[in-house]
C-alpha cells in the first residue's frame, strides 16, 4: 500500500510514502490496483493497493486517508487565519497611520505621500481650507467646542468632496481637499459645501465659517506641485480676510 499527495492541475506526485516516485505523474488506472482517492483544494491524497487485498485492509487504509485530510484540514485553518490576521493586522497599521484620529480623515502623512505622487499634465483641483474662529471658540466655549467645530468642517467636507477625491486634515485647523474626479464641475461641488456648511449647527455653536482658497492644475503654467499649494493658501488667506473684515470679528484669531 502506497499514500501519494498529487498536484491536482498538474497531476504530478508531490510526496509519496516511496520518495522515488515524487516528481512523476500520477496515473490512477493501473490494472491489479485499487486507489482510494480524496480532493482537498488544490491537492489530491491518495492511497494505492492491490485489489487482492481484503476488505479490513481497504478499511484501514479509507481511515489513514480520513485522518491525513483531517489534519490537512486543520492546518490549512491554521494557516488561513494567520494570513487574515496578518492581512487585518497590516490593513489596520495602513489605516491608522495614514487617519487622523479626531476626524478620521488622511492625516499629514498620507497627504505628503500622495502630494508626492501628483502629476501637473493631468487635471485636478487643490482646495486649501481653514476654519474661521476657532481660537475663539476655543478661548470662550473650551476645546469641547473647537473640536466639536473641527469634526463638524471635515464631516461636512466628506459630504460634499469625499465622492470626488480625498480630505486631508494637515494641521489644528488646516484641511486639503484634492479633487480628481468631476473637475470640471468644481464650481457645482464647492456650492454644495457652502450649503452644508451654512445649514449645519452643533451642540456648542449655532455656526461654522471655512475659508477656503481653489486652483486647477490646468489653470495656468505651473512649475511644481508647491506652486499650486502655495496659489491656494494665498486665496484662502485672502477669503480669510474678507470674512474678517465683513463679520468685524477679531483678525488674530484667524492663524489659531
Amino acid at each position: 500500500m502506497e499514500i501519494y499527495v498529487v498536484d491536482a492541475k498538474t497531476k504530478k506526485i508531490l510526496g509519496a510514502t516511496d520518495a522515488s516516485w515524487v516528481g512523476n505523474t500520477a496515473h490512477f488506472n493501473h490494472k491489479g490496483y485499487r486507489f482510494v482517492k480524496r480532493k482537498h483544494g488544490d491537492y489530491i491524497v491518495a492511497v494505492c493497493m492491490l485489489e487482492s487485498m481484503n476488505a479490513q485492509t481497504n478499511i484501514v487504509a479509507i481511515l489513514i486517508v480520513g485522518i491525513y485530510l483531517t489534519s490537512a484540514s486543520c492546518l490549512l485553518v491554521l494557516m488561513l487565519s494567520r494570513v487574515l490576521k496578518e492581512k487585518y493586522e497590516k490593513e489596520k497599521y495602513m489605516y491608522t497611520s495614514n487617519t487622523d484620529e479626531l476626524t478620521k480623515c488622511f492625516n499629514r502623512r498620507a497627504y505628503d505621500t500622495d502630494m508626492e505622487q501628483l502629476d501637473l499634465n493631468t487635471e485636478w483641483a487643490y482646495i486649501f481650507l481653514d476654519l474661521n474662529g476657532l481660537k475663539q471658540a476655543n478661548d470662550s466655549l473650551g476645546h469641547s467646542a473647537g473640536d466639536e467645530l473641527i469634526c463638524a468642517a471635515s464631516n461636512c467636507m466628506k459630504f460634499a468632496f469625499a465622492s470626488y477625491g480625498k480630505i486631508y486634515r494637515i494641521g489644528g485647523d488646516v484641511f486639503v481637499v484634492l479633487i480628481q474626479e468631476s473637475v470640471s464641475n468644481i464650481d457645482s461641488i464647492l456650492q454644495v459645501f457652502d450649503v452644508t456648511i451654512h445649514d449645519w449647527h452643533g451642540k456648542y455653536s449655532n455656526s461654522i465659517s471655512v475659508s477656503y482658497g481653489v486652483v486647477k492644475s490646468s489653470e495656468q503654467d505651473f512649475d511644481s506641485i508647491h506652486s499650486v499649494s502655495k496659489l491656494a493658501d494665498e486665496r484662502m488667506y485672502k477669503s480669510k480676510s474678507e470674512y474678517y473684515n465683513i463679520s468685524g470679528n477679531d483678525r488674530r484669531s484667524y492663524n489659531e
